[in-house]
C-alpha cells in the first residue's frame, strides 16, 4: 500500500515539476517560510521587557514594603512593576480575573469563583500577631473588649473573625469590632486605640513593633494545632520569636506560638509565561533574601496551592531538571529521528526544486 502511494505522490511531483513558474513560486514560499521561522527564532531568544500590574496594600505594611522590593529588583529582569491601589478584596480578585490586573497577592483561593486565576508562588507565611494593652493576660481576658480586625472590605478581616471564633471568642457576642487600619493606628494617641488589635504580618511587623514600643502593648500566645481544622485550611501552625520586638522588656519573652496564614503571589493565566519566570528569578534571587529578611524558598512555589499553578511557575521549577535524563534521552532519539526525516524531505525538494527527476524507488 506505501509503495503505491509513494508511486502516486512522485507521480503527482513529476507533473507539477513541469510547470517552471508555479515551482518557482513554491520554492520563493519555501525560502520565505523558513525564513520567518529563523526570524521567530531569533525574536524568542532577545532579551523582553514586561509591563505588568501588582495589587498594592496599606503603604505602612511589611506587604508594602515587599511588593516595593520587587517592584525595584525586578527591573533587573526588565519588569516593570506597576503598583495599583486597591480597597475592596472582591473588587481586587474580579479584576485579576477579568485581567485589569496581572498580580496579588492573597491568603486564599477560590479556583471556582475565578477560573482564570493561576498560583504563581507560594510565599513565606504571615504570623497572626494578638496585640494587647497591658493589664490583659490571655485570650479569654478580650470577652467585653473593643478589638480591632482590620477594614471590612480587606481579605484579612474575615481571617481575624474566623481565627478569634477558633479560639471562643465570637463577634458580637464576646467582643466589640473596631475597623481601623495600620496607618490610623499608628496615628492615634494610645487613649484612642482599641483594647486589642488583631494583625498578620511577617516578622518583624512594623506595625506590632510600633505599638509595643510606642504605646505599651504586648503580644498574646495563640495555640493553633499543625492539622488545622478544614474551614482554616489557609493556616498553619507558626510562632513569633523571642526577643523579635525588644530585649528590655524582653518581648516576647519566649517564642510565643500563633497561626501562620500563607500568603500567595497570584496572577491572570494570560501573563506571559517568560514574565513570570523572569519574576521568579526575581523574587528568589539572594538581592530579594537580603532585601527583605525573609526566607523565600522556591521549593514551596506550589505548596498550599488552591489555584492551577502558572506555566512560567513549572518552567522555573523544571530548569534545574538533568539535561540527559531517561525522559529527555526518549525526545533526544524521536528529535533525531524527526530531524533526519525533514533533511531526507528537503533534499527531495532541493531535487525537485531545481527539476531533476525524482525516483519513487
Amino acid at each position: 500500500m506505501s509503495k503505491e502511494f509513494n508511486a502516486l505522490l512522485y507521480q503527482l511531483l513529476g507533473k507539477l515539476q513541469r510547470y517552471h513558474r508555479l515551482r518557482h513560486a513554491l520554492a520563493i514560499l519555501c525560502v520565505c517560510g523558513l525564513i520567518g521561522l529563523a526570524l521567530n527564532f531569533l525574536y524568542q531568544m532577545l532579551p523582553r521587557q514586561f509591563s505588568l500590574s501588582i495589587a498594592g496594600s496599606d503603604v505602612v505594611s511589611n506587604r508594602y514594603d515587599l511588593t516595593k522590593a520587587l517592584q525595584t529588583e525586578s527591573l533587573n529582569q526588565g519588569i516593570y512593576l506597576r503598583i495599583q491601589p486597591t480597597a475592596d478584596i472582591t473588587e481586587l480578585m474580579a479584576r485579576l480575573d477579568r485581567h485589569e490586573l496581572d498580580l496579588a497577592l492573597v491568603q486564599e483561593a477560590d479556583a471556582e469563583r475565578y477560573p482564570n486565576i493561576v498560583q504563581i508562588a507560594t510565599l513565606p507565611p504571615e504570623a497572626l500577631h494578638v496585640l494587647v494593652r497591658p493589664g490583659i493576660g490571655q485570650l479569654t481576658d478580650l470577652q467585653g473588649r473593643q478589638i480591632n480586625l482590620g477594614l471590612k472590605h480587606e481579605e484579612w478581616h474575615q481571617h481575624a473573625m474566623a481565627l478569634l471564633a477558633f479560639a471562643g471568642l465570637r463577634l458580637d457576642r464576646d467582643y466589640l469590632e473596631a475597623n481601623l487600619s495600620q496607618e490610623v493606628l499608628m496615628s492615634l494617641p494610645a487613649s484612642m486605640l482599641p483594647d486589642a488589635i488583631v494583625t498578620s504580618s511577617f516578622i518583624p511587623s512594623t506595625l506590632a513593633e510600633f505599638l509595643i514600643q510606642q504605646r505599651g502593648y504586648r503580644l498574646l500566645d495563640f495555640p493553633f494545632p499543625h492539622t488545622p481544622p478544614t474551614q482554616l485550611g489557609w493556616a498553619r501552625a507558626s510562632q513569633i520569636p523571642a526577643f523579635v520586638y525588644g530585649a528590655a522588656p524582653a518581648m516576647p519573652p519566649h517564642p510565643l506560638p500563633t497561626a501562620g496564614i500563607h500568603l500567595h503571589l497570584v496572577g491572570h493565566k494570560a501573563v506571559d509565561a517568560k514574565a513570570v519566570y523572569a519574576l521568579l528569578d526575581t523574587l528568589y534571587s539572594p538581592a530579594m533574601r537580603a532585601r527583605t529578611g525573609l526566607p523565600f524558598d522556591e521549593q514551596q512555589i506550589s505548596s498550599a496551592a488552591g489555584y492551577p499553578l502558572a506555566e512560567g511557575s513549572r518552567r522555573f521549577l523544571s530548569r534545574n531538571t538533568p539535561l540527559i535524563s531517561t525522559e529527555n534521552f526518549e525526545k533526544l532519539k524521536s528529535m533525531l529521528g524527526l530531524c533526519a526525516s525533514i533533511v531526507s524531505a528537503l533534499l527531495v525538494a532541493l531535487r525537485w526544486f531545481r527539476g531533476e527527476p525524482l525516483s519513487a524507488s
